[in-house]
């Protein structure tokens, strides 16, 4: 019998990320593999980031999240959001 094994990560937002959800740090429970796409959707969902969404790169551990690969992911884990930049 399979078990889903949830792990506890902190989910970390930046700039307008941080602006929109109202919190800079929270944790979350996830699964120990994610697709990219499960992830960005639930976050974006969960803390309010949809006019944002498609401009929006996750990132675990500091690493940027390749969008094409499942997410393997351990307890204490780091997830950044990191939205959009704008500079001079």
């Amino acid at each position: 019998m399979d078990i889903e094994h949830n792990v506890t990560v902190n989910i970390l937002f930046f700039a307008k990320s941080k602006e929109l959800s109202g919190i800079r740090e929270t944790t979350l429970q996830l699964p120990r593999k994610i697709s990219y796409k499960q992830l960005l959707d639930l976050i974006v969902q969960k803390y309010n980031l949809e006019t944002i969404k498609n401009n929006i790169l996750l990132a675990k551990n500091e690493v940027v999240c390749e969008e094409t690969v499942d997410i393997v992911i351990s307890d204490r884990d780091s997830i950044a959001v990191i939205p959009p930049l704008s500079g001079g």
